[in-house]
């Protein structure tokens, strides 16, 4: 797999980092299936230690499932926290896992019906996903069948970290944005004829629209809209999901094509059904952390 374009303005991490993630990259590699132990016990951890996450995580879960008892909301909401540590631990996982792997691992439905044709027509696309699932397996997919995908990674946080992470994604054929720094690339590469995915419940400094999700009010990314009104690449949405038998089950949906005139938020509305089915199908696998993700609960 080929490394992709990295933020040029990205720091490159120093040769002992690179080398540690690279290691510690591949005896994750060798423990297979058993790296999730390692994952559920951080998982546990981090639900024990973070008061505030677990609160918002069995609120959000009562709101959006009123029939669960406190016990059960906070059953879930842990479950979910080692969930997340999964998806974390996933991304080490896939570090420059060999294509045959990473093919063999994933049950793909979609990919030859709604993006394969687009893609060796040389037209753009913009794949819409959501905090749900392991994000980095559609990255993966994406660089095991030949697509440079340009995805953005929020400015906060450490500066070390996110240029590690840069640097990580770029090796597996997955070129990262910073926020801060994306439109103009994104649009560059879209009218380039690449593709893009865009992850849209966390809109950070980027401009956001109001919309209903699973019943209540909140605020995502406008940038999906944006994008496809200006360039007339479709949104693809995309769920990724771990199966109980290990392996990914990875899904595309039917494009959505969006007029120049299109309002973001009706843009979004579009795709909005496909990530709510998920939740309810795989609640275990939604990270609903915010504490702010529907501000029209009592007391926000």
């Amino acid at each position: 797999m080929a490394p992709a374009r990295s933020d040029p303005k990205a720091v490159l991490p120093p040769l002992g980092l690179r080398l540690g993630l690279n290691s510690v990259a591949t005896a994750v590699q060798a423990l297979g299936q058993h790296r999730y132990q390692i994952a559920d016990r951080i998982g546990n951890a981090t639900f024990a230690l973070q008061p505030a996450l677990r609160r918002a995580a069995i609120r959000n879960y009562r709101a959006v499932f009123p029939e669960l008892t406190a016990k059960e909301a906070r059953r879930l909401a842990a479950r979910s926290f080692r969930e997340y540590a999964r998806t974390a631990i996933d991304f080490l996982y896939f570090q420059r896992l060999a294509r045959t792997r990473v093919l063999s691992e994933m049950r793909v439905f979609g990919y030859e019906t709604y993006m394969q044709g687009r893609q060796l027509e040389g037209e753009p696309g913009i794949i819409v996903v959501f905090h749900h699932g392991s994000w980095d397996a559609p990255g993966a997919l994406a660089t095991a069948k030949g697509i440079h995908l340009t995805s953005v990674m929020d400015d906060e946080g450490n500066a070390a970290l996110a240029n590690l992470v840069i640097w990580a994604r770029a090796e597996i054929g997955v070129e990262v944005v910073l926020a801060s720094r994306s439109p103009r690339t994104l649009l560059q590469r879209l009218r380039a004829g690449d593709w893009v995915a865009l992850v849209i419940d966390i809109p950070g400094e980027t401009p956001s629209v109001e919309v209903e999700f699973l019943g209540h009010k909140t605020h995502f990314s406008a940038a999906p809209g944006i994008l496809a009104a200006h360039t007339g690449a479709p949104l693809v949405p995309a769920i990724s999901v771990r199966t109980p038998n290990g392996g990914y089950l990875v899904e595309l949906f039917p494009p959505v094509t969006v007029a120049p005139d299109t309002d973001p938020a009706e843009a979004l509305r579009q795709v909005l059904p496909v990530f709510e089915a998920a939740v309810r199908r795989w609640p275990e696998q939604w990270f609903p952390f915010r504490q702010d993700l529907f501000p029209d609960l009592p007391g926000n």
